[in-house]
């Protein structure tokens, strides 16, 4: 058992990269032995990305990295995997990200990978809007107009996302408009009480062109970031498949899109939020997030780092100790390809790292591929996905 003598000295070992394997493994145990050595970890490790962080040499990158895979893949029937593979990324990937951009295209020319000019792009602001009638319209940031969603009724496209202003006029009627994005696609909306909401990809929000004197209620299918303008006479309720959210006025991202359910992450304020046919509300403090299955039921609440879950709306992608798949269809929804597994084991493997969203595709599975020891082949728009 690791003396608390030893612990720092063996952490900053890790950090600084002159571990030894066996050295690493038995950090990696106690880390395993208790969830609060994990956190103590990951707080030394903050604190030395901040005042430390060296940047290696690119062949002590090279050497380590390759020893280190090694090293993981002749312990596979000693240890279990997932445990193996969820440290080889939490230690690793914070030594080497730092000289992993500046290398990037002599990694790009060593990878394991097999890859072809596949013309796969990142997303950008694109979305369809959907008016009460059933028109079409395509929307684009780049093209500033105005545009009629109903009779007396227009609303400003452009830099800002499409723009609704409250006409202060009482509404009797709702009438609705759809924001849908694609696969590969984002925008924004300002909601006619000032409410702005970004819209992630492979989404669709239903809203009202103008709320009315009782309630602000929108519909969400996907993922969105909500900024909710204060209105203590008018609550704002998020309504999806399986809950409804009601907000204090404060900001929270919802997110239908993950594996097995809802999740929503409270950023600042108070929501409250129900099962879909549940009774009970759920109150949420921020820094929080709540789960729910896709057919209501309550998964639990706990604290987590919001910038994991809202980070997407700052243009980075932040894996914290995620499984493959959650990230492959994260990467699916913004590059607008297909994911195809040909073996369901490496679903499980779990990786850990920040990178920029508007990053070639092939990049960031390169840096996968190094730490989870998995491969990816591109044909078209399809990665395959192989041990």
């Amino acid at each position: 058992m690791m003396q608390e003598s030893d612990k720092d000295e063996l952490i900053l070992k890790v950090l600084d990269g002159v571990a030894t394997p066996d050295e690493i493994q038995t950090l990696a145990r106690w880390m395993e032995t208790d969830p609060s050595n994990e956190v103590y970890f990951n707080q030394l490790k903050k604190a030395w990305n901040l005042t430390s962080g060296p940047i290696p040499s690119e062949e002590r990158v090279e050497h380590e990295l390759e020893s280190y895979v090694k090293y993981i893949r002749s312990k596979r029937g000693k240890f279990r995997v997932w445990q193996v593979l969820k440290y080889a990324a939490v230690i690793v990937v914070p030594l080497l990200l730092g000289i992993y951009w500046l290398q990037q295209e002599r990694v790009e020319e060593q990878s394991q990978m097999t890859m072809h000019k596949t013309g796969i792009v990142p997303g950008g602001y694109k979305a369809t809007l959907i008016t009460a009638q059933g028109k079409a319209i395509t929307l684009l940031p780049s093209t500033e107009e105005d545009i009629r969603v109903q009779e007396n009724f227009v609303v400003k496209n452009g830099q800002k996302g499409i723009v609704y202003q409250d006409t202060k006029k009482e509404t009797t009627t709702l009438q609705y408009n759809t924001l849908k994005t694609p696969r590969g696609g984002e925008y924004t909306i300002t909601l006619s009480d000032g409410t702005r909401v970004y819209l992630n990809a492979a989404s669709k929000l239903k809203y009202p062109v103008q709320f009315d004197s009782k309630r602000r209620e929108v519909y969400l299918s996907g993922e969105a970031y909500f900024e909710v303008t204060k209105d203590t006479n008018r609550p704002f309720y998020v309504v999806t498949d399986a809950v409804r959210v009601k907000v204090y006025g404060t900001e929270f991202n919802v997110n239908t899109n993950g594996i097995g359910g809802t999740q929503t992450t409270l950023v600042s304020g108070k929501v409250g939020i129900w099962g879909r046919g549940s009774v009970q509300e759920y109150i949420m403090k921020p820094s929080q997030l709540v789960e729910f299955g896709d057919n209501g039921e309550f998964k639990g609440i706990r604290d987590v780092d919001v910038k994991t879950y809202t980070a997407w709306k700052e243009g980075f992608f932040v894996f914290e100790d995620e499984g493959l798949e959650g990230i492959l269809n994260r990467l699916s929804r913004w590059y607008d390809v297909d994911i195809f597994y040909s073996n369901e084991k490496v679903k499980t493997y779990h990786f850990t790292g920040h990178m920029e969203k508007y990053e070639n595709i092939e990049t960031i599975l390169n840096a996968i591929s190094k730490m989870v020891g998995v491969h990816f082949t591109i044909k078209e728009k399809t990665i395959i996905v192989t041990e």
